[in-house]
């Protein structure tokens, strides 16, 4: 499958509907539990492809502009696409520190056009990645990362694959995003990856249907077949 890089809406076109869009999914999340905000976000798939690593990134960038102090960590050690949207070397990062080959704070880069957003890319492909996210050294930079930011988002691999990565960071993120791809996947497969999101311990906080085509609105807002609420954007691949 040809690699496509997401496209910042919300910093490249920030008065557009796709950036508003995101705006709104930012303030769906915020209010999403009583008691206090959501802190951490997982993003994932069904299938790769669908637009999950667009979401990832607009919603962080969303997320900065309402004053937030954000950390947007690429979790997708297989196909990582975050550092390609901010244009950033991904010569060390998240595997980087998890080898001990690096600190965090050496890997962290403070995006110019957007105060408060930062970025922790994948690093170098692993031949080991499940092993690297379910290692402790994973969890307790997990903790570290929640100390020092505001908000986490984490752009992680699809459900629906032949290992466990995302399942893997989504028991550690309050939240989980789920992005379909209107006229991509099949209903078995967005149903299949829910069930595997609750199981294993996911807090499913809602569908972001991208792409969606017809009717009077451009754009599906609700889906209560996946949560209390959906909110969409028509963003490319990623």
């Amino acid at each position: 499958m040809k690699k496509t890089i997401p496209r910042l809406y919300c910093l490249a076109q920030p008065k557009s509907a796709n950036a508003e869009l995101f705006r709104t999914i930012r303030t769906n999340i915020r209010y999403s539990r009583v008691g206090g905000e959501i802190r951490s976000v997982l993003v994932t798939s069904s299938l790769p492809g669908e637009g999950k690593s667009t979401v990832a990134v607009n919603l962080a960038a969303a997320m900065a502009e309402s004053g937030r102090k954000v950390l947007l960590l690429d979790g997708d050690l297989r196909t990582p696409a975050v550092h390609e949207a901010f244009d950033l070397p991904n010569g060390s990062g998240l595997t980087s520190i998890l080898v001990d080959q690096a600190g965090w704070m050496d890997c962290v880069y403070a995006i110019r056009d957007a105060p408060g957003l930062h970025v922790l890319p994948s690093g170098p492909v692993s031949p080991n990645p499940a092993e690297l996210l379910g290692s402790a050294g994973m969890q307790q930079l997990f903790e570290e990362l929640h100390d020092s930011w505001d908000t986490i988002v984490i752009d992680a691999s699809s459900v629906l694959m032949p290992f466990s990565d995302a399942l893997t960071l989504a028991k550690m993120a309050e939240g989980v995003l789920l992005v379909v791809q209107s006229g991509k996947v099949l209903h078995k497969h967005v149903t299949a990856a829910k069930l595997l999101l609750e199981r294993n311990g996911a807090h499913l906080l809602g569908a972001v249907l991208n792409r969606r085509r017809g009717g009077s609105r451009p754009y599906a807002i609700r889906s209560e077949e996946f949560a209390d609420w959906a909110a969409a954007s028509s963003p490319g691949k990623g």
